[in-house]
């Protein structure tokens, strides 16, 4: 027999319901209760849009408001722009035209949203433009009602980052409970049928890899018809595999060193990031095309943006020259970091990276006690993207005074995630910094490598509880 789980009143929950109470709360003192009387866009503003996306991006952590926020309203502007092109057509769109203009505009949001990579827009894009043609709205109006339903949601999305700035987020304790003391933890299980999709990550070597514990524990969460592998494949073979795995039904594959790179002109279709950073490490197969995509920069982006610690306009330290290190310096400066300094002990593999910034962002420094201290002293976010101190390595920061040169309350982020805290971690809290491991890169790459593999938009809020008990357990 089944058991039902009462869900608890938990702070998600509390956030939602204060976000909708003052979003009508706002809109009732100010009298904009959709009053015809006003007249023109005043006349068409209420609350309701404003606490349809507190509900949505109350849902949300904080990182991930801001996301849903301005994928709502770029749903609601599309859907506007879709439904006012439509009303143009005047009588082209009345009668049983109409009921061809309401598919064609859902059509047509949907396709556009998904273009621009924003799935959460797509709802608004549709439900804007149907309710314009459905309801009868006529003239002036209904330019009026296009634009308050955009200046609707704006509040809303403003009401619902505040309330997320003014209270906690206990999101982890409420989205994946601990297990009572003594009860074993159910096995992940992953069922496999006829019709199952198969994905995997290549690499030489590559079965030490935890991608596919984290991503059939999000597979198996999502209910998703597929089922990832590990697959190791030599260096200098990439091409072979690739054949290989379009003959065998492929969806798609991860790829770790030494095939980032070798992958590179083997795509069919790469995205703007794979194409920056010259390296693959998503790629999708579809009717027999090889789409390349690379998903660490923006990974990065989203365990920054969910530490509370925004891109922009930042003066960053980063330590190394390597793979990651390219990918999360370019995406930096990419997302609008002041500038990015790469220490590297070899000075022309720092250069070399520096050159590839066509924004002119990055400049190379050396790798001595004497450079850390002054860039530790001149930045205000610290990033280790060497192996130094990673766990069953050797290497080690021989002296981590350039910590004590940070300014007071300068995060410091290192992507090794085992050790879940390394020796420079330690002494960076210890001395009053945030500090952040490679644990939250580690989720969002994988989120959305398998967005790109499954189409399917994916809560890592959600995720990552289950990914880091799924991950313990191992």
């Amino acid at each position: 027999m089944r058991q039902t789980v009462i869900p608890h009143i938990g702070m998600r929950i509390v956030k939602t319901a204060v976000a909708v109470m003052l979003s009508y709360a706002v809109f009732a003192f100010l009298g904009l209760t959709y009053r015809e009387e006003y007249g023109g866009i005043w006349g068409k503003l209420g609350p309701l849009y404003a606490c349809i996306a507190c509900i949505v991006c109350t849902q949300s952590t904080l990182g991930q408001t801001l996301r849903q926020g301005v994928s709502r309203l770029i749903g609601v502007a599309v859907g506007g722009a879709l439904g006012v092109l439509v009303l143009l057509l005047g009588p082209l769109a009345e009668g049983p035209g109409r009921v061809l203009a309401v598919g064609a505009v859902c059509v047509a949001g949907v396709w556009f949203c998904l273009l621009i990579r924003r799935p959460a827009a797509c709802a608004m894009a549709c439900i804007v433009p149907c309710v314009l043609l459905i309801t009868g709205v006529e003239g002036a109006d209904r330019y009026y009602y296009a634009a308050a339903r955009i200046l609707e949601t704006a509040a809303g999305v403003l009401i619902a980052l505040l309330v997320n700035l003014a209270l906690p987020d206990n999101r982890q304790e409420e989205t994946a409970p601990a297990p009572a003391p003594g009860k074993e933890v159910k096995p992940m299980q992953v069922e496999v049928k006829n019709t199952t999709k198969k994905l995997c990550v290549i690499g030489d070597p590559v079965l030490h890899s935890r991608s596919p514990v984290i991503q059939n524990t999000m597979i198996a969460a999502l209910g998703l018809d597929y089922l990832y592998l590990c697959q190791p494949v030599a260096r200098g073979e990439a091409a072979q595999w690739l054949a290989c795995a379009k003959l065998a039904g492929y969806a798609g594959f991860n790829a770790t060193m030494p095939h980032k790179v070798d992958l590179v002109p083997l795509m069919d279709v790469l995205d703007a990031d794979a194409a920056l950073f010259g390296a693959v490490n998503t790629v999708c197969i579809r009717d027999g095309r090889a789409l390349g995509f690379n998903t660490d920069g923006a990974g990065f982006l989203r365990a920054l943006a969910e530490a509370g610690i925004q891109a922009e306009g930042r003066r960053v330290a980063l330590l190394g020259a390597g793979g990651a290190a390219k990918a999360v310096a370019l995406k930096l400066s990419a997302s609008g970091a002041e500038r990015v300094t790469i220490c590297n002990r070899t000075a022309a593999r720092g250069e070399a990276l520096c050159a590839l910034d066509p924004l002119g962002r990055l400049r190379p420094a050396g790798f001595g006690p004497d450079d850390l201290r002054r860039e530790a002293a001149a930045c205000d976010l610290l990033i280790n993207c060497t192996s130094l101190g990673m766990g069953g390595t050797e290497g080690q920061f021989e002296d981590f005074s350039f910590l004590e040169a940070l300014e007071p309350g300068v995060p410091v982020c290192d992507l090794i995630y085992n050790p879940p805290e390394t020796e420079l971690l330690r002494r960076a809290r210890a001395l009053g910094h945030p500090a952040m491991n490679g644990m939250g890169l580690l989720i969002h790459q994988a989120v959305l490598a398998l967005e790109h593999f499954t189409g399917t938009a994916i809560d890592a809020a959600a995720m990552a509880p289950l990914i880091r008990a799924a991950l313990s357990a191992d």
